[in-house]
């Protein structure tokens, strides 16, 4: 539960990750896997291709969340990873990518979507909290398909034109914030990732939530773990 301290503070906005806090991941991409491999009934090589190749592309952006920043387009060089990693082609990383994570998984997302959610958005939203919402991949869609785009005031993504960084850098918070119009002490950002969320929102000087159904072995000092994000609509109300 909310610590006497964060009890008295009075935020102007919450910030939420998207993959994995608005959502349940694990049901949807058991879903997706379902769906990649009876597309693929007939061509199992072009299946097992196209799983190589999501799986390095998830893993080049491990790599680049962990090195020092580099100058240039982030998603660019997280496809061209996965080619170097694969040796697939940049276009057909670039075509598996665009269909099995950024289309497919949209129809989906709002049967998963978190326990109380909507019920928190509305109740923010009658109180008078600016929200927004910062991922590491576009994220507009997926709002849309969860019914929910039009609680958010701002919506930002690390390859965005003034991000170009991944969580845990503080870039993609701080953007959101400016965007918001608030402090860093007037706002509460929610993820799912303590090494990644808490870390982007020790960095950027946010206080934090984590949403995790157990609790971390090494918690981020003055970050909360939640198990719902209901404890949040209490919070609120």
């Amino acid at each position: 539960m909310f610590s006497a301290e964060l009890d008295s503070m009075r935020f102007k906005a919450i910030v939420f990750d998207v993959d994995g806090t608005l959502y349940q991941q694990g049901p949807v991409r058991h879903a997706l896997l379902f769906r990649l491999v009876w597309a693929h009934v007939y061509r199992p090589r072009q299946g097992l291709e196209t799983l190589r190749t999501l799986r390095a592309y998830r893993e080049a952006q491990e790599r680049l969340r962990l090195q020092a920043p580099n100058v240039g387009d982030i998603a660019q060089q997280q496809v061209q990873l996965a080619s170097d990693w694969t040796g697939i082609p940049p276009a057909l990383v670039r075509s598996y990518v665009t269909r099995w994570m950024e289309q497919e998984p949209l129809d989906l997302l709002g049967t998963c979507r978190r326990d109380g959610l909507l019920e928190l958005l509305s109740l923010a939203a009658e109180r008078g909290l600016r929200l927004a919402a910062c991922s590491d991949y576009p994220a507009i869609k997926k709002l849309a398909a969860m019914g929910i785009a039009s609680f958010f005031d701002v919506v930002v993504h690390a390859q965005d034109v003034e991000v170009q960084r991944f969580k845990p850098d503080p870039r993609v918070l701080q953007v959101a914030l400016r965007r918001l119009g608030v402090h860093e002490e007037e706002a509460l950002y929610v993820g799912d990732r303590p090494e990644v969320d808490a870390e982007a929102a020790r960095r950027a000087g946010v206080a934090c939530a984590i949403i995790a159904r157990r609790y971390h072995p090494h918690p981020t000092p003055g970050c909360l773990y939640l198990t719902s994000l209901r404890q949040l609509v209490d919070f609120i109300r």
